[in-house]
């Protein structure tokens, strides 16, 4: 009975959800994603080079590192807009994405942000 009720609660919500919302928010997403061979990129090596390239545009930058799993990178600048690296060990492999979201429609300083740590990036593999 119980799930009777709470399923058409459950879709109810979902149409407060979703799409609708998401048109009133003026956002902007950056984002790259490359795979590299893990004796060419280390985790570290693909964390150091956002975290360098944060730190030289100013943005506030916080890492976290999972040895042989995963390296993070998040920041941004109040007002304008968040990034989040994040540079993963699969299988030999070490994956690498990079988003840069602006607070506003048009693309701005962190998605410009994101395509110079994703350079930064490619830039850093051996």
């Amino acid at each position: 009975m119980t799930r009777a009720i709470l399923l058409p609660f459950a879709v109810s919500l979902l149409g407060f959800s979703g799409p609708g919302l998401a048109q009133n928010v003026d956002f902007n997403l950056t984002y790259h994603v490359e795979r590299t061979p893990a004796a060419r990129l280390s985790i570290e090596t693909c964390s150091n080079a956002v975290a360098q390239t944060a730190r030289q545009a100013g943005l506030r930058v916080d890492v976290k590192n999972y040895p042989g799993q995963l390296a993070t990178v998040v920041g941004g600048r109040d007002g304008s807009g968040a990034f989040v690296a994040q540079c993963i060990a699969v299988d030999g492999t070490t994956v690498s994405v990079i988003q840069g979201i602006d607070y506003r429609k048009q693309k701005g300083s962190l998605g410009e942000f994101a395509d110079r740590a994703f350079e930064a990036v490619k830039a850093a593999t051996k």
